[in-house]
């Protein structure tokens, strides 16, 4: 009993400890720019989570939302099931991203 409790015990730390893993996602971005113009572009992109902060890469760009800067600096809009994502610098643009195969 206490052999089992110490294993539970230390795989939790272990857990904790070692660095969460992200997959890199190919998916498709749409980037809506408010200022000063309107302005509306489709690319691809590469879409990683990882500990709830967003990378999102292009080949012009690299877009960055920590979770600590949720609805704070930007707003985060999910859907179900998690292939759609949007997030949205009020005032300044909104990157949508639709995960998976973008191919034609």
């Amino acid at each position: 009993m206490i052999r089992t409790t110490l294993t539970a015990a230390a795989l939790a730390l272990a857990s904790l400890v070692a660095p969460a893993m992200a997959e890199i996602v190919p998916s498709k971005c749409t980037f809506h720019k408010y200022q000063p113009t309107n302005t509306t572009r489709t690319f691809d992109c590469d879409f990683r989570q990882s500990g709830g902060n967003v990378t999102v890469n292009s080949k012009d760009r690299v877009f960055t939302f920590l979770a600590k800067d949720e609805g704070v600096k930007y707003i985060r809009i999910n859907s179900i099931p998690l292939t759609f994502l949007s997030f949205t610098k009020n005032g300044q643009y909104s990157l949508q991203v639709v995960q998976g195969d973008t191919s034609p």
